[in-house]
């Protein structure tokens, strides 16, 4: 099955980049947004057969990137936060001898840890896209919408393909990791199917 995304090509700051204007509204992480912004891509269509709607436009473009850097932002903290408070009433448990179950500590320590470098790793890359390290600088970055692009998937079972046959990492990935992404997906086999 193959679906048309469509990007909004966006100047940030004198820089093209383009945005998914539909998957990045349906992730469930809003982390999960940084990976869908990317360099523009000259050779994506312009001209669409079939296009899934554009829950992205013009209007709301800036708010919506300056909106998903500042929650990034805030998330990346409060996840740092929130393995450090683990890791301290871990501590005094083993301190005090109290049997708590190491196994279970464990578990909790590296899922906190994969949340928070997911959360880093987000902010990074919407660092770099808008040139700036916090939020108090939102200020200064102009962010105008140019053009549409088009960009085709094919879903298949071992993963999701661009229309040159290359397996997408990034789509692939989050079908994998992301249930609001991963149930996109699933309603548009279901419906064709259905069909």
């Amino acid at each position: 099955m193959k679906i048309e995304i469509p990007y909004l090509v966006v100047d940030i700051n004198g820089k093209l980049f383009m945005m998914d204007a539909y998957f990045s509204k349906k992730v469930e992480k809003i982390e999960h947004v940084s990976v869908l912004i990317k360099k523009f891509d000259r050779s994506l269509r312009k001209d669409p057969r079939t296009p899934l709607p554009n829950l992205i436009d013009e209007e709301n473009v800036e708010y919506f990137i300056k909106d998903v850097f500042k929650k990034v932002y805030h998330r990346s903290g409060k996840k740092l936060d929130e393995r450090l408070r683990h890791i301290r009433k871990w501590n005094l448990f083993r301190l005090f001898g109290i049997p708590s179950g190491f196994k279970r500590h464990k578990e909790k320590d590296e899922e906190l840890a994969r949340e928070n470098r997911e959360s880093l790793l987000a902010l990074a890359l919407l660092q770099k896209v808008l040139g700036i390290k916090n939020p108090q600088e939102l200020e200064n970055v102009e962010i105008k919408a140019i053009e549409w692009r088009y960009y085709t998937i094919e879903i298949k079972k071992d993963g999701i393909y661009n229309e040159k046959g290359k397996k997408d990492p990034i789509y692939t990935e989050l079908m994998e990791r992301d249930n609001g992404f991963a149930a996109s997906i699933h309603a548009f086999e279901y419906n064709q199917q259905a069909t």
